[in-house]
This record gives structure tokens, C-alpha cells and sequence, in this order.
């Protein structure tokens, strides 16, 4: 959907992943697309650069997320969130993510 204006199909879905997650590793990102993981990391690499996203280590993982004091976050994140309404169903099942902890014990539905 934005590969014209990204010039990449890797850092479209890449972008939107970390906006629906959070945070992510490139190792996820690659499994979850079925991406080259160098073809991942590169595009990371140069996001972080640019001042987009961030990463920092946890433990032996670099988990990378948007960066708060990127001037352009509200505009790029809604632009993202527009182009998600775009995706068929079943891409949208991959890039949303799943309740990954289970509801606590006696909480109500």
C-alpha cells in the first residue's frame, strides 16, 4: 500500500509491525512476512539511523520502537493506521497482534 512512498515493501511492513506491537526484533519481523532477516535488519538499521525508531538491548535481543522525539511520529503513525484499513483480512491478522499473556485469573470479561 505505501511501497511507492516507502520504496520498500520490507520497510512498509516492517513499520507497521513495530506500530502495532509496540516493539519488535528483527528476527519476528522477517518469521512473521517471511523476509530475508539481513534484508530486515538493513532496513532497521536505517530507520534507526534516520531518527524514526529506536532500539536497546534486552537481554541478548535488539528490540527496536518508534522513537518519541521523532518530529513526524502522529502524522507517520496515522498514515500507518490509514494504510491498515487498506490490507485484506488476513494480512491485517499477521500485523495485529494477538493477546500474547493470559487474562488474569477471576477478571471479568
Amino acid at each position: 500500500m505505501l511501497e511507492p512512498l516507502l520504496n520498500s515493501d520490507i520497510k512498509e511492513k516492517t513499520l507497521l509491525f513495530i506500530w502495532a506491537n509496540g516493539e519488535s526484533f528483527p528476527r519476528e519481523i522477517a518469521r512473521t512476512f517471511g523476509f530475508n532477516l539481513r534484508a530486515v535488519q538493513y532496513q532497521l538499521k536505517n530507520l534507526e539511523e534516520g531518527a524514526v525508531l529506536y532500539s536497546k538491548l534486552k537481554g541478548k535481543v535488539r528490540l527496536y520502537g518508534y522513537n518519541p522525539r521523532y518530529p513526524f511520529r502522529k502524522e507517520l503513525t496515522a498514515l500507518l493506521d490509514k494504510a491498515l484499513m487498506f490490507y485484506p483480512e488476513s494480512e491485517r491478522a499477521r500485523i495485529v497482534p494477538l493477546r500474547l499473556r493470559p487474562r488474569r485469573a477471576g477478571k471479568p470479561l
